[in-house]
């Protein structure tokens, strides 16, 4: 016990010798360095981090508030353009009409103002509307038109509880239920901007077909893509062209500047 006693203070002895060798000095900046290190992960960890991910939580809660502000007000100037018009719809026909208008616009990245100016221009809002062509609906879509369009983009309704591809008849009461006639036009005008590449030529084709346009645009030697973009409806001779510009797209594009003023608008600066 003595001997391990002896071992033992020996042990100590020479701790304290080397301590007292060492100078403290020389290391002090470095554990002063090491502690702010580590005051300030702590302080991170349990502070400032926490408060950047609640500041980055609160813009995004904000940004998400204006968003839905944003979309309510817009849907309630598309619903109040449609009111001034008599539809033949009850009143939460036209608010879901409203939403699906914007709701088309925001998924196909069109202006839901030109879909409320294409439908003023083809039926006025009346719903119950049709023409001697056999076009019926809001959006004057025409039975084998609409069938066409339904089975090729699978448009779904709750007329359908089968799959579009078996649909081998449209009867045309069907294109009175609106929300499947603003589907089938809202469709129908896409896939004429992409065909023609130019808002003219893809109203020309919504109005009179596109067959008939690509045909008119071959007679007249403007067949190709680079003259279609520079095509001068308004200075053209064909009486067809003419008739369009003056009648159906001056029209759409007055309609269109209009709505597209009363639903963008900044309401803080009404």
């Amino acid at each position: 016990m003595k001997k391990i006693k002896k071992i033992l203070f020996g042990l100590r002895i020479s701790l304290i010798k080397l301590i007292n060798k060492i100078q403290f000095k020389y290391f002090l900046p470095y554990f002063l360095l090491l502690s702010v290190l580590i005051s300030v992960a702590f302080l991170s960890y349990y502070y400032v981090i926490p408060m950047y991910y609640g500041y980055l939580k609160e813009r995004q809660d904000v940004k998400l508030l204006k968003d839905k502000v944003r979309v309510d007000y817009e849907k309630i100037k598309i619903y109040k353009i449609i009111k001034t018009f008599n539809s033949g719809l009850p009143t939460a026909e036209e608010k879901k009409v409203s939403s699906l208008i914007f709701n088309l616009g925001e998924k196909y990245r069109i202006n839901p103002a030109l879909i409320l100016a294409v439908i003023r221009v083809e039926s006025s809002f009346n719903n119950f509307s049709h023409s001697n062509m056999g076009a019926v609906g809001l959006m004057q879509i025409k039975p084998i038109t609409g069938l066409y369009l339904i089975k090729k983009y699978r448009i779904k309704s709750k007329k359908f509880d089968y799959k579009t591809s078996h649909i081998q008849y449209l009867p045309a009461n069907y294109l009175y239920d609106p929300s499947l006639n603003i589907k089938i036009g809202a469709r129908y005008l896409l896939s004429l901007l992409y065909e023609f590449k130019n808002l003219k030529l893809a109203l020309f084709a919504y109005n009179v077909g596109p067959t008939f346009v690509h045909n008119t645009l071959e007679s007249s030697g403007t067949s190709s893509v680079n003259n279609r973009l520079s095509i001068d409806i308004s200075g053209s001779t064909n009486r067809l062209f003419s008739d369009f510009y003056y009648g159906y797209y001056k029209r759409v594009k007055k309609y269109f500047a209009i709505y597209n003023g009363e639903i963008f608008a900044d309401p803080l600066k009404g």
